[in-house]
């Protein structure tokens, strides 16, 4: 069995394939230092094609050593997983710091806007890092490494607590084809649509300034605190992308962008790559220039005081969580390093367990030992552990003195060897059972109760199954540690509860009631047909079960002016059609009324003031 020296701690981020741990290294002198691991998610550990993407992604990043690109330290195979060993950044990432932005601004009854200084600081130090991956040259041959991240996005950007901005994920990065072993195939779509470049989103091949457009997708969003490319339907966001059609002017959303720093955005969102700016470079300097000149005293110092103040809560829980790392008394004795690498066979046998697999589980401070993964079966397994250096476990050749009488000579120091085994054995073997006793606190299904019924989620700062709206009671998936559950519907206030899991008790239902914040126009669906259908409202806001009996239903809390779409399925759940509406400023009594017709297959939308009646 391998041993590895890296301790996984608690999950920060989760994709669909990997996630990333807060984690700690463990050196072969007892140093620690924490590190951040990406870890192929189990279920794809078997795949082949991803697990070849994982080792490009690790031999692309160890290639890129500059201050504003995470540095990648090594390539891993943990508890079975590949594994990318990374420069821990202490901070947060850009998506998670403009939500805390825009939540404690408008609970404070104020416009969410982000000073245009640390917007343009930002991604002037973003763009000086992708600069230097895309004019990065084999340190061998000299050859250009023709690196694009296509996958730029607020959560790929870091910031430290200290005001350091580092890119992060090159994970669907392309590179000339001699520096990877998996080849990027025309046409095959990967990364974000919201942040894409029309080129990249029609399948075509990319270069540096597919990069500059994503980047100055994420400027816009800064600047404007609101989505760019956005829409209830992936196909729409798809148009809007390969169109790049731009919803309005920055200026009408924020008063203090100006026109010079307006048309730097734009011709950065230039749908013809050749409007753009020629490099990122070209884009670094001419930020940095409007930078001096606008807001000449912009710093990381500006920038630390800022995100420590906006992620003061997130930032105490990490510092938490961190502590919890480096002090653990409790670790694996696979990580513990040790200079001379004897070891011994020891025999462990479960005869209750009939699981295959397992891992060892969580401590009480919350960390999982990632190095170990004992398989079961009916036979004894042999395990290989090190041991500790020691003294007593140095061979010598006994003395005359060392003789235990005459002719019968003493047994060497091998049998203290064996001793100190076995007083190992013993201790490693009720750690074994304490954190096998504590595998099944590995997740905790949490029932939440929502007034509406539909909501949208976040667990950790992150979209709970993609962000769509789910119906009420809602059954949540907790990692054991501190778990930040947030609960949203647009035309109310977000709700956020934290939640520690790492006594794995079973939690009673959590009932959430969410506070109205905007104006509401009712909205009545009328239904005209004789099958049952199921009519859903954008994406899921609301949902009804329609039929020829059953043919009214009313949204109650649309907010007015907003555009809506409305989806007609089957029975044989296919859909149907769709229509769109944009609620008026109504009453209950007088709402919008949406007839929709089945034989026709269309939709009749009229108002009170449009000559409609109730």
């Amino acid at each position: 069995m391998s041993h590895t020296p890296y301790i996984l701690g608690q999950v920060v981020a989760r994709g669909g394939m990997a996630e990333v741990y807060r984690g700690l290294h463990v050196g072969q002198d007892g140093f620690r230092r924490l590190v951040a691991i990406k870890r192929i998610l189990p279920h794809h550990s078997q795949n082949a094609e991803f697990t070849e993407m994982f080792k490009d992604e690790a031999h692309i990043g160890q290639r890129l050593q500059h201050a504003n690109i995470v540095k990648v330290e090594g390539f891993d195979i943990i508890d079975g997983s590949a594994s990318i060993i990374m420069e821990f950044v202490d901070g947060s990432d850009l998506r998670a710091l403009l939500s805390s932005i825009e939540n404690k601004k408008q609970s404070a009854g104020k416009r969410a806007f982000m000073p245009n200084a640390l917007c343009i600081y930002i991604i002037a130090e973003a763009a000086r890092g992708l600069h230097y991956a895309h004019v990065r040259r084999d340190d061998v041959t000299g050859r250009p490494l023709n690196i694009v991240h296509r996958d730029i996005s607020p959560q790929n950007v870091l910031i430290s607590w200290e005001g350091e901005v580092k890119v992060t994920d090159f994970g669907i990065a392309s590179a000339d084809r001699d520096f990877k072993q998996t080849e990027t195939k025309a046409g095959i779509v990967k990364g974000k649509y919201s942040y894409m470049s029309p080129e990249q989103i029609s399948g075509k091949k990319c270069d540096p300034k597919t990069d500059v457009f994503a980047l100055s997708v994420v400027l816009w969003e800064m600047l404007a605190m609101r989505r760019l490319f956005t829409s209830d339907n992936e196909i729409e966001v798809i148009e809007m992308v390969r169109h790049c059609k731009i919803p309005t002017r920055l200026k009408d959303i924020n008063p203090n962008v100006t026109d010079e720093l307006e048309s730097i955005v734009l011709r950065g969102l230039a749908r013809d790559p050749k409007k753009r700016f020629d490099s990122m470079e070209a884009f670094e300097k001419t930020l940095r220039a409007y930078l001096s000149k606008a807001h000449p005293t912009a710093s990381a110092d500006d920038l630390s005081q800022f995100v420590k103040e906006f992620l003061s809560e997130r930032r105490e829980v990490a510092q938490e969580e961190m502590r919890k790392i480096l002090t653990s008394t409790q670790l694996p004795i696979a990580a513990v390093a040790n200079p001379i690498r004897k070891s011994v066979e020891l025999t462990l046998e479960d005869e209750k367990s009939s699981k295959k697999d397992f891992k060892i589980g969580r401590t009480q401070t919350g960390l999982a030992t990632v190095g170990q993964s004992l398989r079961q079966s009916q036979n004894p397994q042999k395990i290989n552990t090190p041991l500790a250096h020691s003294s007593i476990g140095a061979h010598r050749t006994p003395t005359p003195q060392q003789r235990i009488g005459k002719g019968h000579p003493q047994q060497s120091n091998s049998a203290l060897f064996l001793a100190l085994a076995a007083f190992l054995l013993v201790i490693a073997g009720g750690v074994f059972f304490k954190h096998y006793k504590n595998a099944a606190k590995q997740a905790l299904i949490l029932s939440v109760r929502t007034a509406p019924a539909f909501v949208r989620v976040k667990i950790n700062d992150r979209d709970y199954e993609g962000g769509k709206y789910l119906p009420s009671p809602l059954k949540l998936k907790l990692e054991p540690g501190l778990n930040s559950i947030e609960i949203m519907r647009s035309g109310y206030a977000n709700e956020k509860t934290l939640l520690n899991t790492d006594d794995g008790i079973p939690r009673a239902p959590l009932s959430v009631r969410l506070k109205a914040t905007a104006v509401f126009a009712p909205v009545r669906l009328t239904f005209f047909g004789t099958k049952n259908v199921t009519v859903s409202v954008n994406d899921g806001f609301f949902k009804a079960s329609m039929n020829e009996k059953q043919n009214v239903a009313t949204i109650p809390d649309i907010t007015a002016g907003t555009p809506s779409k409305l989806w007609v399925v089957g029975p044989e759940k296919k859909v149907w059609f769709s229509c769109e509406f944009t609620p008026a400023k109504t009453t209950q009594s007088r709402p919008t009324i949406v007839k929709i017709n089945e034989q026709s297959r269309t939709c009749t939308v009229s108002t009170p003031t449009s000559g409609g009646t109730p």
